[in-house]
């Protein structure tokens, strides 16, 4: 029997489609992976050689199958053919049957509800398909736009802890805040409600 994280479906969302990862992607993740600004707030990035693209790929995308992960979604635009970013469970939870979402989109794509779309997708991806029990998904405290993705999807905020990362250009100094989404909170309990 094959396993549900190996046969992801494809997502269709009227200006964006999320199918998995493949590797002739690469020429497009190294457009916007190569923006400092779209990898400022990311614990990789920007990349300098699309030699780190390719590994990327190779190396963190498609290993997680190993890891009884999904290989990783990508974002494209419908209209251009184009991949414009990424989002993925990318991490399981210890103790707990979930797994913590991750995502990063083109500069030139911001500001669109393209993320917050995209994030809405993959809860019941995360619920339904794979059977998690709980859905984290987290940001360094100056990243104001992905916590904005988060609060619109009605994920409940659990709280912060310090974080720091040397990176090719500068050093990251921040809180990370944490926030969570049940099963039950997914299926209508009524806190879900109240943070929609």
């Amino acid at each position: 029997m094959t396993h549900a994280y190996r046969r992801m479906p494809e997502v269709h969302l009227d200006d964006i489609m999320l199918r998995t990862l493949r590797k002739e992607d690469v020429n497009d993740m190294y457009d916007y992976g190569s923006d400092p600004e779209v990898t400022r707030f990311l614990n990789w990035g920007p990349f300098t050689d699309i030699k780190e693209a390719k590994w990327a790929i190779k190396h963190v995308f498609f290993k997680r199958l190993r890891r009884q992960l999904p290989i990783g979604y990508a974002i494209i635009d419908v209209k251009t053919s184009k991949m414009i970013g990424t989002i993925d469970f990318h991490s399981k939870m210890e103790g707990r049957n979930g797994a913590e979402i991750g995502f990063a989109l083109h500069r030139a794509y911001w500001h669109q509800g393209i993320m917050t779309k995209a994030v809405k997708a993959m809860i019941p991806l995360g619920f339904d398909h794979l059977g998690y029990d709980v859905i984290i998904v987290k940001h360094l405290k100056a990243n104001a736009a992905s916590q904005r993705v988060i609060e619109k999807n009605g994920f409940l905020y659990l709280g912060s802890e310090p974080f720091s990362l040397q990176k090719k250009h500068h050093r990251i100094d921040d809180e990370m805040m944490i926030y969570h989404m049940t099963k039950e909170m997914y299926h209508g309990h009524p806190s879900r409600e109240r943070n929609l």
